[in-house]
């Protein structure tokens, strides 16, 4: 799960990584967003990317080593391309609107790998909203 520490919501729930070569050429070409299956494709060592060949925008977040947010782009086009800035170092491809939903901006810490303990479960579940069903949910097909 992704899960942004500021404003205590998830980005994602079935977060899909890019690590071997086939599958960060190929991105989100022929791919749908679908909840509870597939609701982000995280980028390591990765500061740009394009949206040649998509048929629907996406939402981007850049992080930095910190993985803290270091720029967003909400809606980029398919054929267009995007530069994280300096210190982009990751990036996670979102669904449209994912941005605005969980209020994500620059500056705000994200947990790649949120896996809360009993306390912290406890601290964030009164505030924590899962946005995969919200997102990724019938509007978006």
């Amino acid at each position: 799960m992704i899960f942004n520490l500021n404003t205590k919501k998830y980005l994602a729930g079935y977060p899909l990584w890019a690590r071997d070569p086939f599958t960060r050429l190929r991105g989100m070409i022929g791919r749908r967003f679908v909840s509870g299956k597939m609701d982000a494709l995280v980028f390591e060592n990765c500061s740009s990317v394009h949206t040649c060949f998509m048929g629907y925008p996406l939402d981007l977040v850049y992080l930095d080593g910190d993985r803290r947010v270091v720029s967003v782009e909400k809606r980029l086009m398919p054929w267009r391309l995007s530069f994280g800035g300096r210190g982009a170092v990751s990036v996670i491809e979102l669904p449209p609107g994912a941005v605005d939903f969980s209020g994500t901006r620059p500056g705000h810490v994200i947990n790649l790998d949120a896996t809360l303990s009993r306390d912290g479960v406890e601290k964030f579940s009164s505030d924590a909203v899962l946005l995969t069903e919200s997102v990724c949910g019938e509007e978006r097909k």
